[in-house]
């Protein structure tokens, strides 16, 4: 599989640990595709960054992983499970959006300005589960660290 100076930096990114096991098994493009029925130019595009795996059909991922001897896991790309997630709580408009690097921002809108709240890297599918507690308990923090501030500029008022 050799790289073009142009894609190099974007294959580091892309297909990072389906590359791992082609470079582990040593064989071509070609070579992977006739022994597991992928065809070629998906093989191809994979290797050089064209195609996500991620957006490989089901079937194809799990040749993949048989063929490499791997769970379907370990070939895909991390991404996070709650990148775009998006919604209302407690009046404050909210999105998950990709971060640098595998990880997420919780991003809000308060009074019309945007705020970030939190930056992680949650793709284990166990975060999936709980992500709406989590991102309750992260928004109420903020109301409640706003209310006390509130409270605190009242009181300097007050007092002056």
């Amino acid at each position: 599989m050799k790289e073009t100076g142009e894609n190099i930096n974007f294959q580091k990114n892309l297909n990072k640990n389906f590359l791992r096991y082609v470079d582990a098994c040593g064989k071509t493009a070609y070579q992977i595709s006739k022994e597991t029925g992928v065809p070629y130019t998906t093989i191809s595009e994979l290797a050089n960054g064209k195609i996500n795996i991620n957006k490989c059909a089901a079937d194809t991922v799990f040749r993949l992983s048989l063929y490499f001897r791997c769970s379907m896991d370990e070939i895909l790309n991390r991404v996070s499970l709650l990148t775009n997630v998006s919604g209302t709580y407690r009046g404050i408009k909210y999105q998950w959006k990709p971060g640098g690097d595998h990880s997420v921002e919780l991003n809000i809108w308060d009074r019309g300005e945007k705020h970030i709240l939190d930056r992680g890297e949650y793709s284990q599918a166990r975060f999936y589960k709980v992500y709406g507690d989590m991102t309750e308990l992260i928004i109420d923090g903020y109301i409640e660290g706003k209310e006390a501030e509130d409270l605190l500029n009242e009181s300097i008022l007050f007092n002056a």
